[in-house]
């Protein structure tokens, strides 16, 4: 469940001190203890590389090893050379990236699924979360909106909202969720940086400086691997914005979403089926909304 600002006042409850405005820390003041769960090495890059230093983050944990089972969706120069050595390129790369924000390797974790198959682990990694949230007490988490454009990224948002409830249950303090813009095809074709738009919820558009889109342009460049992948991605903007409350059962939005485009090996009703699996083996069956 994301948390909801007004409701936590109407209920009596102290919100954190970061929240309200609820992106003052993302441009100036205090960095929150903070974690960044996404899907695989890069979109940390794609989504926040001008931010992550600032934020100081206790872990970038991406869900994923960012290497696919199936060859065809590896660069076609790589393909050959295994799913193992693709996974230490991707690491290297996301390392290089990170250091230069000032992010240290000793922050980076990955969680171990495969690639396009992260909503198979949906369960374990929602209950990872939980540990982390327990361990590290973090302040505010930022991952993936719910959008269609990756079922990784559909995945890791799913296991993060999930963790949220759960760690709530348990007595643990929940970190407030914000999402990182990524992309979609809500309009009928592939839209990067910009989110499909839920009513009520505001966003908050950080207009990179020139010597801030440089140094995010030269991290881009640090994944050789992806280039054609990272090619739509632009380094002028970031967008935020609180999580909505998502309810993983329904689709993103109408239409054929973006993986299914690209003919990935799942589908959204399988996603969303296996969302309902997880749901229900966490617990959280009867919770119509995240």
């Amino acid at each position: 469940m994301a948390v909801n600002f007004a409701v936590l006042r109407r209920q009596g409850r102290d919100a954190p001190e970061l929240a309200w405005p609820p992106f003052m820390w993302l441009s100036s003041g205090r960095a929150p203890r903070c974690l960044v769960v996404l899907a695989h090495p890069d979109v940390e890059t794609i989504g926040l590389g001008a931010r992550i230093g600032r934020l100081d983050p206790i872990e970038v944990i991406h869900v994923t090893d960012g290497a696919p089972r199936d060859s065809r969706f590896m660069p076609a120069e790589l393909a050959g050379l295994g799913r193992e050595r693709y996974t230490a390129i991707r690491r290297e790369e996301v390392t290089r990236a990170l250091a230069m924000a000032h992010v240290p390797a000793s922050r980076l974790r990955c969680l171990g699924a495969v690639a396009q198959e992260a909503i198979e682990e949906a369960p374990s990694l929602a209950r990872k979360l939980v540990e982390l949230f327990a361990r590290t007490r973090p302040e505010v988490v930022i991952t993936h909106p719910y959008e269609g454009g990756h079922p990784d990224h559909d995945a890791a948002a799913l296991a993060v909202h999930s963790a949220a409830v759960l760690a709530r249950w348990n007595g643990v303090s929940a970190p407030l969720i914000f999402e990182a813009a990524s992309y979609n095809a809500a309009r009928g074709h592939l839209v990067t940086g910009e989110f499909i738009p839920y009513p009520g919820v505001p966003e908050i558009a950080l207009r990179l400086s020139d010597e801030e889109a440089s140094r995010k342009r030269a991290m881009l460049d640090c994944f050789s691997s992806q280039k054609e992948t990272l090619a739509p991605f632009g380094a002028e903007v970031e967008r935020f914005r609180p999580a909505p409350t998502y309810d993983f059962r329904r689709p993103p939005h109408e239409g054929t979403l973006h993986y299914e485009h690209l003919g990935f090996p799942i589908d959204g009703a399988r996603w969303r089926k296996l969302a309902v699996k997880t749901l229900t083996l966490l617990g959280l069956g009867r919770e119509r909304c995240l």
